[in-house]
């Protein structure tokens, strides 16, 4: 009898131990402003899209200014043109600038110089349930 008390003490405490060591683990953190920025320019240079549709918000928008002319593109539309493209090019560098920046909403314009010439992105951010681009700029020079 006083082994069997002995076991099911240890059991107890074994229970107890484990349950006062369990952790909970946190829902992963959304990614900040300069996550988003940064899967982006990689998106942009390096071709790696996987990620990119997550900091997209679904009603994004995307203008492509050529000229006079202007071409927008949806969400699907851009991730789908860069899959095609699928190209990395080492020798581009960038330059990231924040225009405007506060609690709800962000603009960064960001120059991709390539070796003959440059491309500027200017991208708004906005917070609704985190952060996500809601709308892109593009031009070149």
């Amino acid at each position: 009898m006083k082994t069997l008390k002995s076991v099911l003490t240890g059991i107890a405490l074994l229970f107890i131990c484990v349950a006062a060591n369990a952790t909970v683990k946190p829902i992963a953190d959304k990614p900040t402003k300069t996550d988003i920025i940064n899967i982006y320019i990689d998106a942009i240079t390096h071709g790696k899209v996987n990620t990119l549709a997550n900091v997209l918000d679904d009603a994004m928008e995307y203008d492509i200014q050529r000229g006079e002319n202007v071409n927008a593109l949806s969400k699907d539309q851009l991730i789908q043109s860069l899959k095609d493209a699928g190209t990395s090019d080492a020798s581009v560098t960038t330059e990231i600038t924040t225009l405007a920046d506060d609690d709800d909403a962000s603009t960064i314009k960001v120059a991709f110089k390539y070796a003959d010439y440059v491309r500027t992105d200017v991208i708004t951010l906005s917070k609704t349930n985190g952060w996500a681009i809601t709308k892109i700029v593009t031009s070149t020079k």
